[in-house]
């Protein structure tokens, strides 16, 4: 079986198997710990252009970009440079975050693409969650979100995931609003 991140690269551009192979036993070396998920992640920020202009898919260019990647995730202001979390990520899949630290960088992380003009149904609905848990917002806010026949069919216990969903997400942009209004540029002041 081919490597994902390839075949997820073939997509868009001709890699042949030889530059694969070299650079698939290079990265065992240098970086055993790299999965198939993070490789995919930086090939497509390299082939969408984050690392620099694609002129073409040879080894070099793609352990150039593993090494950017690298550096740039061991700077600590990096994270907010780094993609959204999949906003339907189970928590039961592996990339799914688990430490309140991971929690309020995403949050950061969502708030800082907020301001730059990214809508709010782009971030996981569980924001909403671990802004409830740090008493930002509060456990029923989200139902001022919801219109009035869903939250009617709340109400009496008929309601579908994905209205709750989409009211946790208005109502993260409603409180990012407010922070963006008193002129915060941050969320958890104290991550790393």
């Amino acid at each position: 079986m081919n490597n994902p991140a390839f075949e997820f690269l073939r997509q868009y551009k001709q890699v042949s198997q030889a530059t694969e192979e070299l650079v698939t036993k290079t990265l065992k070396r240098k970086n055993p710990n790299l999965t198939y998920s993070e490789l995919t992640d930086i090939f497509e920020l390299g082939i969408s252009g984050e690392f620099g202009k694609v002129y073409s898919i040879d080894p070099q260019t793609l352990l150039d970009w593993v090494s950017e990647w690298i550096s740039r995730r061991q700077n600590p202001s990096s994270y907010l440079e780094s993609a959204l979390l999949d906003n339907t990520i189970h928590i039961t899949d592996k990339r799914y975050p688990t430490s309140q630290s991971d929690w309020e960088k995403e949050v950061n992380k969502c708030y800082n693409a907020y301001l730059k003009g990214i809508k709010v149904t782009e971030f996981h609905p569980h924001i909403y969650d671990r802004l409830m848990m740090d008493n930002k917002v509060h456990f029923n806010d989200f139902l001022e979100c919801m219109s009035a026949e869903e939250l009617n069919y709340y109400q009496n216990g008929i309601y579908e995931k994905s209205n709750i969903r989409l009211a946790k997400q208005k109502c993260i942009g409603k409180y990012f609003e407010h922070r963006k209004t008193l002129g915060h540029h941050s969320i958890y002041f104290n991550v790393i």
